[in-house]
């Protein structure tokens, strides 16, 4: 299995430059190929909290998808991602914000991370994002899309699956409209519509959408909106509270509806949990 990424380039020094000495002239890092691959890393952000008391603990927040990616044998790091000031056990932070941090700010911090870790070395990198921590990865990408202010002039994110990410905004962001978050997140705000749909990285990026009928926080038909090319809707998780098992159930069988456009959607009744899904998300370049 090939692996992804480059070293950057230098120009090698002319005798005449080391005489003079001159300083060394690096050349831009060559963008990463795209294959399948469980080498890339994979940075973890999680949502919104809804209490508001601006804190996650990532360690608990995503034990099981950590746990479900090391026992397929990822290769590459697995980061979860801290952006409110109250994050604790998180691997990578990004910013030091609350409830009122706007969602486009928290791209755009994102998108600068990702451009100092991994592009400008010359190396992709997927990410995973849980409700709201799915906008704040389209709006990184978004932003680079449109070459906003502020953001890089690219990105390498190979793959990104969103796990019950209000693509197209929620009725569920007016019962918090105290917090710029939840009124960023309504449907038809201008956060939502400065959104791109399906926004590429500078060298292309595969998407999919992870949702459920039974979501509670968001409904199912917003979770796989926003243009994404693949995703699987379930019927029902077991138990309640789907939005949160969407990023923790890892076994059983269940229905589900799935969908690699430009192709009809499918139905089954024997689909693997949604953090598998998660795997084969990016890993591969399409759903079965």
């Amino acid at each position: 299995m090939k692996q992804r990424g480059t070293a950057l380039a230098v120009t090698g020094l002319t005798a005449l430059g080391v005489m003079l000495g001159a300083a060394t002239p690096t050349q831009a890092a060559a963008a990463p190929p795209r294959n399948n691959s469980n080498t890339e890393d994979v940075l973890l952000v999680h949502g919104i909290d809804w209490k508001g008391t601006a804190s996650y603990d990532c360690k608990s927040t995503w034990k099981n998808a950590k746990r479900e990616l090391s026992d397929r044998r990822w290769k590459g790091k697995v980061r979860s991602v801290a952006f409110y000031k109250k994050d604790k056990n998180c691997d990578l932070r990004i910013a030091s914000g609350n409830v009122n941090t706007k969602i486009k700010d928290l791209g755009k911090a994102l998108a600068k991370k990702i451009d100092s870790e991994y592009t400008s070395k010359g190396k992709s990198v997927d990410l995973v994002g849980h409700s709201m921590g799915g906008l704040i990865i389209r709006a990184a990408i978004t932003g680079v899309a449109k070459a906003d202010s502020g953001f890089p002039s690219k990105l390498y994110v190979e793959d990104v699956v969103t796990l019950g990410a209000p693509h197209d905004g929620t009725g569920s962001g007016a019962f918090c409209f105290w917090a710029t978050q939840c009124t960023d997140m309504v449907k038809g705000s201008n956060f939502i519509e400065w959104l791109r749909k399906n926004p590429q990285s500078s060298h292309g990026t595969d998407w999919t959408a992870i949702a459920s009928d039974k979501d509670e926080a968001v409904g199912e038909d917003t979770t796989t909106g926003g243009g994404v090319k693949h995703w699987v809707r379930y019927k029902n998780l077991p138990g309640d509270g789907d939005h949160s098992k969407l990023r923790t159930v890892r076994s059983g069988t269940h229905k589900l509806t799935y969908r690699n456009l430009p192709n009809a959607q499918k139905s089954t009744n024997t689909g693997e949990a949604p953090l598998d899904w998660m795997v084969r998300s990016l890993y591969w370049q399409k759903l079965r």
